[in-house]
């Protein structure tokens, strides 16, 4: 079936901070993404999307928890957002 929503393009994963752009499709779809440079499976950062790096999860959580009512002005995760990001990144 040739329908219009068949031909649609799904949007490419990308990294929520820096925008690198990954292997697979966007989050909102599910699924996996993989680093085109490192190989392996992303991560996904604790408020949703992609992310390449721990640095990446760590501003991205950053930013997010710094627009949320409340948290106006933050400069820097508490320790136990931070151990959380910390043990994701750890390979075992």
């Amino acid at each position: 079936m040739n329908t219009e929503a068949t031909k649609r393009v799904r949007e490419k994963a990308t990294c929520r901070h820096c925008g690198k752009s990954l292997i697979g499709d966007a989050y909102q779809y599910g699924g996996h993404a993989h680093h085109p440079d490192k190989g392996g499976q992303v991560k996904t950062c604790h408020y949703g999307g992609f992310v390449c790096s721990v640095d990446c999860d760590y501003s991205t959580t950053l930013k997010l928890e710094g627009s949320m009512p409340g948290h106006n002005g933050q400069v820097a995760l508490d320790f136990g957002m931070r151990e959380s990001i910390r043990k994701k990144w750890v390979t075992p």
